[in-house]
């Protein structure tokens, strides 16, 4: 989507103006792009005129309406929530499962589903704490390995990285991803690309709710010394109006005022488009005052197909979400919409320069 362009232009463009998700596309396709906790860097120019690195990234210019067609096959009717086929609630089955999960354990139980039943042969997921604080995206072959991999960590990792480098010694054809929004467009811009790449093998892209990400090094300096940052072993932010951190270690729990934390937020995230990864197969978050229940987006037919087929095998569960539910998540997504433009404007100081983002004439009267 954006040919043409070189990694110094990724520089220029992306990581010296803060804008970088960490998502981590470019790393893996070029020996000159590093990625160190969640700092990306170009070592030293690679010299092309047109590479990979700024035709996959989700902060160079991103088509919405363009990646609707390639995605769904056809324009989105919904500006806040994106293409869907149907919204409820979920939970895992296996109460096995939930007690480890974040809250309805539907990510962990439709991965562990899909690599059992061959749907997919290998998956990217992210390993909340990895030894320390900062997460870790790893290739996974094994239905029993998916447990480990539960819960949430607000740190971006770089799951594509890990998808452009394990991919290619895999034996498996069919990949299946959990990202967050900036990741899942990402790889569809990946998959868009007339490169070819290894996110060209994911058949099941699962995304996940995301408002904002921290930066490892802003949260480590806050925590130190506060509580054992090598033993957290879950991170929990509850719903509004909590307006806390909840950590929890080996031997204690913590909380936080999530005020305290603002600060750390990722600078990108002030100009994200995307709350609920509007271009997954299948999109998952939380269901605000229901602890145990996630909120289940179906976007695809591939992802409709998948989630009859998980329910009718007994590894979920459904039920409707309440209008007044989903009149809310609505609401947030719009809200994230108008400050992300808003923001954007403000930096360039024109509206007709969005920076990343390409929006038709129709999208940009909602948002300005």
């Amino acid at each position: 989507m954006a040919a043409g362009k070189s990694s110094q232009d990724l520089e220029n463009d992306v990581l010296s103006q803060g804008l970088c998700t960490s998502c981590g596309a470019c790393v893996n396709v070029c020996p000159y792009i590093k990625v160190v906790k969640d700092k990306v860097a170009i070592i030293e120019p690679c010299g092309l005129d047109e590479g990979k690195c700024y035709d996959f990234c989700p902060r160079t210019i991103t088509d919405i309406a363009a990646l609707d067609k390639k995605v769904f096959g056809k324009t989105r009717t919904d500006s806040s929530l994106g293409s869907h086929i149907s919204i409820e609630m979920a939970q895992a089955k296996d109460s096995r499962i939930r007690s480890r999960a974040q809250y309805g354990g539907v990510v962990s139980a439709l991965m562990e589903y899909a690599l059992n039943t061959g749907k997919i042969d290998t998956a990217v997921l992210t390993k909340p704490f990895y030894g320390g604080l900062m997460p870790k995206s790893l290739l996974v072959e094994g239905g029993t390995e998916v447990e480990e991999f539960a819960g949430s960590n607000y740190i971006a990792s770089a799951p594509l990285a890990t998808l452009n480098r394990n991919t290619k010694q895999s034996k498996g054809e069919a990949v299946g991803v959990v990202g967050i929004p900036c990741q899942v467009i990402a790889l569809r811009k990946m998959q868009a690309s007339k490169h070819e790449n290894e996110a060209k093998k994911v058949k099941l892209v699962i995304g996940l709710f995301c408002t904002w990400a921290l930066t490892y090094k802003g949260l480590y300096e806050f925590l130190k010394g506060k509580v054992d940052v090598a033993k957290i072993k879950r991170f929990d932010i509850p719903p509004p109006p909590a307006n806390k951190l909840i950590v929890e270690t080996d031997t204690e729990t913590r909380e936080f005022r999530l005020d305290d934390l603002r600060q750390f937020i990722k600078p990108t995230c002030s100009v994200c488009f995307d709350m609920t990864s509007e271009f997954a197969d299948i999109s998952v978050g939380m269901v605000e005052g229901i602890e145990d229940w996630n909120t289940l987006i179906v976007r695809t037919p591939e992802g409709r197909k998948f989630i009859d087929k998980a329910k009718a095998a007994g590894i979920i569960v459904t039920k409707p979400l309440e209008q007044a539910r989903f009149d809310h998540l609505r609401g947030a997504s719009a809200l994230k919409k108008r400050r992300a433009v808003a923001e954007i404007v403000k930096r360039t100081g024109d509206d007709k320069n969005l920076l990343y983002l390409k929006l038709s004439q129709e999208q940009k009267k909602k948002y300005l």
